[in-house]
């Protein structure tokens, strides 16, 4: 076959050779330009309908640029254009279908492999061609059948981000099982609690997906996953790259729509009954209603309840309770406050209060312990017994009827001063033996030995004597000072104050005991001189 460059002229550049011995390729470097391209060149061939280049060898002997004539491969072949009418190839970006029509039997036209790859990269389908089918078609002379010979990588779909709540927020309420298997419908166990920091929700991100490759060898573009944000609400923030819902207060937990929220105080709307359960809260407490029988609020904050008590359990561990209404304890109720308690009406109840309890209008039958208690000009005590610390300031104590009311002054001080007498008295005796091991160790030291160790000890032993004789009268004097503070107690003014006392009203402080049995208004009760005095107002 002669030299032929006919239609391969597009590139100046390269110098084409066909001959019977094969296809030569002659690479002018001086003009190859900056941006050659082999898929252009390829694209060229193509155009040209060459069936068998080696794409592979032209780029080789293109980068070598010799200058020189190189074998490239065999003789330019091209597509016999006739044979196209009874090929059909149908391409789409994720598969190539192919057949042969039965009527090229009718004809001396025969397929080959090169002529299926030369449609092929015409189409530029150069991804996921199945050459096994290929061969299969062209071996067994399959007509008239649709074939897949090429086929896509498609993408992989993203996952949509992932929302999970690390903590139940909607109540599964269900009774407490006593251990007997009986069911206690009071315990329910329905407040979602949370602390500050602690996480309400985790996200895992969505992920992107993966890339599929289509059979025009492009990438397939996956659907990314959908995304869903963290449901922020009140009293809540998002932490580490917005994979984590934390609490922001202490609190409990409520949903606001789609939104997680931290509550500060919870409010009951109701009554405190087998609705609700008892209440157990590390935040503060209001109850709207009341608080029914045999029913408890436990709060770690304060707790405030607008309606009345009954026979119930309050207890605040930190803070203050508030009682707008009434006290009717049936001698199983009980009030217990960190601090203060604030009250309308206590009626046989049990209160205990770290600082002051206030009563507006009357206290009868109580059990009180608290360091200070205050009625209004018109609020009454009956009945009751007060164990306190501080101060008592009343209106009226006691009733028409005669009724027994019993005050009793919570002391510490005299403990705390006999706790100081033991420790001296042991640090007395700890002084006596020191004494005496001294004065052996100086009668050890023979009296004829003048020597300069000798003298040295006995001036050692004797400071060490002298300043123990010192601490023990030291120590001689806060001991009398301690036992006459045990025997008489510093004064004490005005540890009870009323307007109207109205008998019984027994007293006690620091271990002595008075009885007021006449009708008195206007007076102070004080603890003075070793003894429990009365004085007016």
């Amino acid at each position: 076959m002669a030299s032929d460059n006919a239609g391969l002229q597009e590139h100046k550049w390269l110098l084409w050779e066909i001959s019977p011995e094969g296809t030569y390729l002659t690479v002018v470097p001086e003009l190859i330009p900056r941006n050659w391209s082999v898929d252009e060149i390829q694209k060229t061939l193509v155009g040209n309908k060459v069936v068998n280049f080696n794409i592979s060898q032209i780029e080789r002997v293109i980068k070598t640029a010799s200058g020189r004539k190189e074998l490239i491969g065999p003789p330019f072949a091209l597509f016999e254009e006739g044979k196209r009418r009874y090929l059909r190839l149908q391409v789409t970006p994720m598969q190539v279908h192919f057949a042969v029509d039965a009527a090229i039997l009718q004809t001396d036209y025969r397929v080959t492999a090169t002529d299926i790859s030369f449609l092929l990269l015409e189409k530029s389908v150069v991804y996921g061609i199945d050459y096994d089918t290929i061969a299969e078609i062209l071996s067994k002379d399959i007509y008239g059948q649709d074939f897949i010979i090429a086929t896509a990588t498609p993408p992989i779909a993203g996952k949509d981000a992932i929302l999970e709540e690390v903590i139940q927020i909607d109540p599964d309420a269900k009774p407490f099982l006593n251990e007997d298997g009986t069911a206690d419908y009071r315990k329910w166990g329905n407040i979602r609690q949370i602390k500050e920091g602690e996480v309400i929700c985790t996200r895992v991100p969505p992920t992107p997906g993966i890339p599929g490759i289509s059979v025009f060898g492009y990438p397939l573009s996956p659907t990314p996953g959908e995304d869903f944000a963290l449901p922020i609400g009140l009293n809540t923030r998002i932490k580490d790259n917005e994979t984590k819902l934390v609490a922001a207060i202490n609190g409990f937990l409520y949903r606001d729509g789609r939104d997680i929220c931290v509550g500060g105080v919870y409010i009951i709307k109701g009554d405190v009954d087998y609705k609700t359960g008892n209440i157990e809260y590390h935040g503060d407490v209001l109850v709207r209603g009341s608080v029914m029988a045999d029913f408890s609020v436990v709060a770690n904050g304060n707790i405030s309840v607008e309606g009345s008590v009954e026979s119930a359990h309050l207890e605040s561990k930190t803070g203050n309770i508030f009682l707008k209404g009434s006290v009717f304890g049936l001698n199983r109720g009980s009030i217990v406050a960190a601090k203060d308690i604030r009250a309308g009406n206590v009626q046989d109840c049990t209160l205990k209060a770290g600082q002051t309890i206030t009563v507006i209008g009357q206290i009868r039958n109580c059990k009180i312990e608290t360091q200070n208690l205050t009625t209004p000009s018109d609020g009454q005590i009956i009945s009751s017994s007060v164990h306190f610390s501080g101060y008592v300031k009343c209106g009226h104590i006691g009733g028409k009827a005669e009724s027994l009311n019993e005050f009793v002054l919570i002391e510490d001080e005299r403990q705390k001063f006999k706790d100081e007498l033991k420790s001296a008295n042991e640090f007395f005796i700890k002084l006596n033996k020191a004494v005496e091991l001294l004065q052996e160790k100086q009668f050890a030291i023979k009296p004829s030995d003048k020597s300069p160790e000798a003298e040295n000890q006995r001036k050692l032993l004797a400071s060490q004597l002298v300043a123990c004789n010192n601490s023990k009268e030291q120590l001689q004097v806060k001991r009398k000072r301690l036992i006459k503070l045990i025997e008489i107690m510093p004064d004490r003014d005005a540890l009870i104050t009323t307007n109207i006392l109205s008998p019984i009203l027994k007293v006690s402080i620091f271990d002595f005991s008075k009885e007021f049995k006449q009708e008195l208004s206007r007076l102070k009760i004080s603890w003075k001189s070793g003894a429990i005095r009365m004085e007016p107002l």
